[in-house]
Order: C-alpha cells, then structure tokens, then sequence
C-alpha cells in the first residue's frame, strides 16, 4: 500500500464522494482537517482516516504532504491555497475555483510564487459517459457536429428549505450558472473546442434564494457548431440517472443521444438508432467522476504532464460563465 501523500480540508456534503475515491487509489489521504473537529473526526472514522486536525497551518506542519485536496466553500479557497503554496504543497481544489476571476488569478499567482502545481477539481468531463462520447466525436461516430442540446435538471429546489445537502447555496447571489451550469460549460469546452460567443436568459423560480435557478446559454463556436444548455433544479429528469440530464448532438454524418443513466445511442445519417456497448460505472460519484479525477491529477504531478483543468485553462471556463451574467443582465450577444 503507498504511504499517505496527500491531506484533504473541508469535511462537507462533497468530501465524501472525495474520500471515498482516493481510498480507492491506494488510501493516499492520511489527514484530514475541519474547523468544526467533531465533524472531522466523524468523517475520518467513517473513512478510516487516523489523523484529525482543526486547523490547517497545524496539518500541513505537522504532515508536510505533497498536496492539499481543498473540498471548502469558493470563498475559502485562495486563503487556504495560499497556505499550501508557502509550503511548497501542490494544490487540488474544488469548483467553484473562486467567487471572482481576480480572486483566480490572484490563486494561481500564490501557486506559480511557491513553485507549486495547481489543478482545478473540475470533474465532470470526467464522468465516464462523457469520456466516452469524446472518444465516439474523435472517432468521427457522427461525422462533424453541428448542433448539441444539454439538458440538466435536479428536483431539489422548488422546496420549502431547498438543496438539503448544501443549504447555503440558497445564499449565493450566482448560483445555478457559477455553481453547477458551470460543469457543463467546462465540459462543452472538452468535447467542442473554445465557444466564440454566448447568448444567455436566466430566472428565479424560488423565491426563498438569493441567485438565478434556470438558465438558457446558447454557445456558438467558429464555424458551423451551436448548442443549447438548458438548465433548471426544480424539475424532475425524464428518466432517472446518474447524469443528471441528457444530451443530444447532431453531425453531418449522424446524430448521438447520451441519457441520463449513461447509455448512449447513435444513428448513423439514413441509418437505424442502435445502442453503443459500453462498460457504464456502477461504483463511486457519476460515472465515478471524482476517481477518474484524482487518477489524473496523481498521473500528472508523477509525469509532469499538462493538467486538463490546470488554473491557467479554467479561466476559459470562468469567462464562460462571466460572459453568461453579462449576456444574462444586458441581454445581449457576448463574444468571449
């Protein structure tokens, strides 16, 4: 078994489907910390984590891992990666990367002064149905795309105290685009290329939140490619799934469906639909998106090799949902 390298903060909702990943990867957390102590000692009994500590400086003092995986709150973010980075610690953390781009850039400035390494948790593309349709696109399945529809949908917020699981997301001034939109926006840039321009609606259903809970982005990108993300949390998936929505793609030479448990359909053009054999997951968080993100980050601090969501590339994705807002509050057309 490898010896423990790295420590993880923020013992909340998310950092279960976290743990429960890297102790698949040869247990390689062996510390974790939570300002709230109880809750770090709970959490580190469930996962069989033997060290626990309530402050982050005392951690990574007493540890000195190779890198810090930060599962907190945005805002918490650039305090504690700045931390890391004095220490010559490597940094893996959690989306939203920061409340603001500047914010950003100011985490990626600590990393590159301490000589450390920086991945955004960004895990959706890494959800396996999504690796999977990037590799039938490359394989030229259905010619070249034209079109995309992405649906999202999570019945938890049209409730009286809704998101049970995180419920401070009913005081995000942004919320459905910066906090989980911004997953497909990411992973649009994954399986597409780089946007060109963005056209985007948004609206509040409920009430009782501070931010947005349905949006519409058009993406359009050079040539002939555009596509929709249409997302709400208040209504129920057509079918019921890990993906929590569905997407739909049109090529010039077929046209591809991905539903929400992760089967995905082709139809070649003037052909019959047919059903694309694959090994679906059937461990860990969506398509078991948290291991396949961490095997990549560990892959690359071993190699040296690119990270995909290293600070420096998910800016692109953060101008995404910068240009989403601006298009949103001035209805119009924004070029990225």
């Amino acid at each position: 078994m490898a010896q423990p390298v790295g420590c993880l903060v923020g013992c909340g909702f998310f950092a279960q489907f976290q743990m429960e990943a890297w102790n698949r990867l040869d247990r390689v957390v062996g510390a974790v910390c939570d300002m709230d102590e109880a809750k770090a000692r709970q959490f580190a009994q469930k996962h069989g984590v033997e060290r626990v500590y309530a402050n982050l400086d005392t951690m990574l003092d007493t540890e000195k891992p190779r890198f810090l995986d930060i599962v907190t709150r945005p805002e918490q973010h650039l305090p504690m990666a700045s931390v890391a980075a004095a220490r010559g610690i490597h940094v893996f953390c959690q989306k939203p990367f920061a409340p603001t781009i500047a914010e950003a850039r100011e985490i990626i400035r600590v990393c590159d002064a301490g000589g450390v390494r920086l991945m955004v948790n960004e895990n959706f593309r890494w959800q396996a149905w999504y690796r999977e349709v990037k590799k039938l696109l490359d394989s030229g399945a259905i010619g070249d795309p034209f079109s995309f529809r992405w649906l999202h949908r999570a019945n938890d917020g049209l409730l009286e105290k809704p998101y049970p699981n995180q419920p401070y997301f009913v005081h995000y001034p942004r919320f459905l685009i910066y906090e989980t939109l911004v997953h497909y926006l990411d992973s649009a840039r994954y399986l597409f290329g780089e946007p060109a321009a963005v056209t985007c609606v948004t609206s509040r259903v409920n009430p009782r939140i501070a931010g947005e809970d349905l949006a519409l982005i058009t993406l359009q990108f050079p040539g002939t490619l555009a596509g929709v993300i249409d997302g709400n949390r208040f209504s129920p998936l057509d079918e019921p799934g890990d993906a929590m929505g569905n997407l739909r793609i049109d090529g010039s030479a077929g046209s591809l469906w991905m539903l929400a448990d992760g089967r995905i359909q082709v139809e070649p053009r003037g052909d019959q639909r047919r059903s694309h054999q694959w090994d679906i997951p059937t461990i860990g968080y969506r398509g078991d998106a948290c291991y396949g993100t961490q095997k990549h980050f560990l892959e690359c601090l071993e190699s040296g090799a690119e990270f995909e969501t290293g600070g420096e590339d998910y800016l692109r994705t953060m101008a995404l949902v910068e240009a989403c807002y601006t298009s949103a509050a001035e209805r119009r057309f924004v070029t990225v």
